[in-house]
């Protein structure tokens, strides 16, 4: 994984609002082969074959208080006006807490986003379109 190359895919694809394939295609083809991001405070950490590489506190968002209670239409809803509006990235991270997402995880294999409260059978699998 080219760690530099993340750091700089991070930084202009949120900056630039590029939409969510555009982001996913730059950072499968730096090596990222997974990630988690923690929606209360931005921590992401990127994973490679054989390397890892932790963005910790983004200056995108403050700490966020996750809603205790997982809403699964709110999960859908919320991505949905991201998609069609574009939104920054912090505003994401605001609907994703209101809506009781602990963490999303994205399987970049499988080209899947699965964003959970992280206790069984509360989490919403989205699946990742190709970038053209």
């Amino acid at each position: 994984m080219n760690i530099e190359e993340v750091k700089r895919i991070s930084m202009v694809s949120k900056s630039e609002r590029w939409p969510y394939p555009r982001t996913f295609q730059a950072l499968l083809q730096a090596g990222v082969i997974s990630y988690r991001t923690s929606v209360a405070n931005d921590n992401i950490v990127y994973m490679g074959a054989d390397s890892q590489y932790d963005e910790a506190d983004s200056a995108s968002v403050s700490t966020l208080e996750v809603a205790e209670q997982y809403q699964a239409d709110a999960v859908k809803r919320g991505l949905a006006h991201h998609q069609q509006h574009r939104t920054p990235f912090s505003a994401f991270l605001r609907d994703m807490a209101a809506a009781g997402v602990q963490y999303y995880e994205v399987n970049m294999i499988d080209r899947t986003i699965n964003y959970t409260s992280g206790r069984p059978g509360e989490s919403y699998v989205e699946s990742v379109p190709v970038f053209e």
